[in-house]
């Protein structure tokens, strides 16, 4: 998995690549969490990024691997809850892109497999939350143990090495999100958790 990743919104204003994809330092998996489902849903775009059973295919990786070639002006954060993920979308057509923490210091981004142009991704490494699920899931669960660790260990070097501060998430000088984070109101959760 050496090449980049491209990836683009629905309507192609925003466009972006992951730079240097690897298993060695990368997770791949699927989430069934009813977060990771209310996600899309509320944008809209269940139909297009959730599986039969309600699960995000998500590569996760470290913001300072992301470039943004096109479009960071639409880029925008949203929280399902207060104290939530940050969950990035493009505000041009509600593509949703990817989860990160809500600080810099914590490097990680898990980025919506569904905007992926014809990737070559490594095999599905873990499954979470399968009880979530919409529908009875195949497969195994994968070790979380070994996502967790993987995980850390990125967030670990980054930290040390200073690479927590080149993300186009979050501003360097101040460590705000570069977009003000919007929190769904109770009716909007409610509509989005089905």
């Amino acid at each position: 998995m050496a090449q980049d990743i491209s990836l683009h919104c629905n309507c192609g204003a925003f466009q972006a690549v992951i730079h240097a994809p690897g298993p060695s330092t990368d997770n791949h998996g699927i989430c069934y969490c009813v977060d990771c489902q209310a996600f899309p849903r509320h944008l809209g775009q269940a139909e297009r990024c959730l599986d039969a059973a309600g699960g995000t295919d998500l590569y996760q990786t470290q913001p300072s691997k992301f470039e943004i070639t096109a479009g960071a002006e639409h880029l925008a954060v949203l929280t399902l809850a207060p104290k939530g993920l940050y969950r990035w979308y493009t505000r041009c057509c509600n593509t949703p892109i990817g989860n990160t923490m809500g600080s810099a210091k914590l490097s990680f981004v898990g980025f919506l497999t569904c905007n992926f142009v014809e990737a070559e991704l490594p095999p599905i490494a873990f499954r979470y939350k399968k009880e979530q699920a919409l529908a009875p899931v195949d497969g195994p669960s994968g070790s979380l143990a070994a996502f967790a660790f993987k995980t850390m260990k990125n967030m670990l070097r980054a930290r040390l090495s200073g690479r927590w501060k080149q993300t186009p998430f979050f501003d360097a000088e101040t460590g705000r999100a570069v977009s003000k984070p919007y929190t769904l109101s109770e009716a909007e959760r409610a509509t989005a958790y089905v």
